[in-house]
């Protein structure tokens, strides 16, 4: 933009000044009538209050800036701004974010965010240039239990410990699991819940149950995901085994499965088919 921009005043002695604040323990440098680039590559990107897209590039290691454009606010991995009349971008300066509680899915996995912290033993020599190359590296071997990015080089690798260890120049990205790998039912009256401790959504859910379910009732199994029914079956007879495809958008952390009869449950086994959400 040409001339004087009263967001961008002079002071004294022609030396320019950026405006910031702080918001969401987080520096914020407000850049008007201008633009940032670069796709964040993962998760959702674009949201439609400054406060929801600040709040989530704060606590992705990935992301730089949030620009503003065509109503909407989008995350970006640059911190270089271009003139852009309309738009707005707001660049990432510094945090006190804590991670220890930070998921970010990426590649249909779940993965936690330690910026200071590296993994200790990594697989192999292959080095990988995004983030998500390396987490589907990741997926694809039975041995990975994280990635890790060295600053120094600007590249990722894949790791067979999953415990982040403090060390400066590293973001480390361990993997979670469903229930951390063990998922066991809880059961409360008529209600079976299965709490898996991070956002998933959830697209198949395979029980093994021992009784001879049903026989004495309507079967009815209401199963949801977070507060979304994934489905509601019948089990009749001495059914004892079923798979069932949830419903789009069945996302949470907790799983319930409401019986008509307390009777009848047995769980023998629960298998999941999940996949890493930011959705909850």
């Amino acid at each position: 933009s040409s001339g004087i921009n009263a967001e961008w005043p002079l002071r004294p002695g022609g030396q320019s000044y950026t405006p910031y604040f702080t918001y969401d323990s987080t520096v914020w440098y407000y850049k008007e009538s201008y633009k940032t680039s670069g796709d964040i590559g993962f998760g959702t990107t674009e949201f439609t209050t400054r406060n929801a897209a600040m709040y989530k590039c704060a606590r992705n290691p990935i992301c730089n800036s949030v620009h503003y454009t065509s109503k909407k606010y989008n995350m970006r991995t640059g911190t270089a701004v271009t003139d852009e009349e309309a738009d707005n971008a707001w660049v990432y300066g510094t945090s006190t974010v804590d991670f220890t509680t930070v998921y970010l899915p990426i590649s249909t996995g779940l993965w936690n965010p330690r910026p200071g912290y590296k993994l200790k033993t990594v697989i192999g020599t292959t080095t990988y240039t995004t983030l998500p190359k390396a987490t589907a590296a990741c997926m694809l071997n039975s041995a990975c239990l994280g990635v890790h990015y060295v600053t120094k080089d600007k590249k990722y690798y894949i790791a067979s410990t999953g415990t982040p260890v403090k060390t400066t120049g590293y973001i480390a990205y361990p993997r979670k699991w469903a229930c951390d790998g063990s998922c066991t039912a809880t059961l409360k009256s008529k209600v079976v819940t299965i709490d898996m401790k991070y956002c998933f959504k959830v697209s198949t859910i395979e029980v093994s149950n021992n009784q001879a379910c049903c026989s004495k009732n309507t079967g009815k199994v209401v199963i949801k995901v977070g507060t979304k029914t994934c489905a509601t079956v019948t089990m009749h007879g001495k059914t004892s085994a079923l798979k069932v495809p949830c419903a789009s958008g069945a996302v949470g952390e907790k799983i319930t499965m409401t019986y008509a009869n307390s009777g009848d449950i047995d769980i023998d086994n629960i298998i999941l088919a999940t996949e890493g959400s930011d959705a909850c």
